[in-house]
């Protein structure tokens, strides 16, 4: 399937909030890498996503763990965006643009009970009830922008 193809199937999807969330490809994405679990304690995750499932590292180690937390690029991969790599490299904005208003991820800091989300992106009724039952306290890193097919076709020309 070519770039644009897959451009052009994600953009369809834009008629809901985080059109690029897919929760077979979450599946997948954790199942086939080593180093994640979904978590089973609220205090040993690192992503929420829509669906209210919690992500962990499979390290004990916090050095490993905060490692772990790039691994979110690796989760594109799977919805069929390979260019992620390059665009986190290239245009880290853009980047987290796709992760909070795209994919719909929740960055946790248990450690701080801080939960890092984009400005404007759109929470789940589960994440808002998963952050205010564990107090997360919410802040916002990255200024969003909607996710359409002319954004997603320009993120593929990075």
């Amino acid at each position: 399937m070519s770039k644009q193809n897959n451009v052009t199937l994600l953009a369809e999807r834009q008629v809901r909030p985080n059109p690029l969330f897919d929760p077979k490809a979450l599946a997948k994405f954790v199942a086939e890498n080593d180093d994640l679990i979904f978590a089973k304690v609220d205090r040993q995750a690192m992503w929420l996503f829509p669906s209210g499932q919690l992500v962990q590292s499979n390290k004990e180690n916090n050095q490993k763990r905060r490692v772990c937390h790039y691994y979110i690029k690796y989760y594109f991969r799977y919805i069929g965006m390979k260019n992620v790599l390059k665009i986190e490299q290239e245009n880290p904005h853009v980047f987290n643009n796709l992760v909070t208003k795209g994919a719909g991820v929740v960055n946790l800091v248990p450690e701080t009970m801080a939960a890092l989300k984009g400005d404007d992106q759109d929470l789940t009724e589960q994440q808002k009830q998963f952050l205010r039952v564990n107090k997360y306290k919410l802040y916002s890193y990255v200024k969003n922008h909607p996710i359409t097919a002319k954004y997603l076709a320009k993120a593929a020309k990075i």
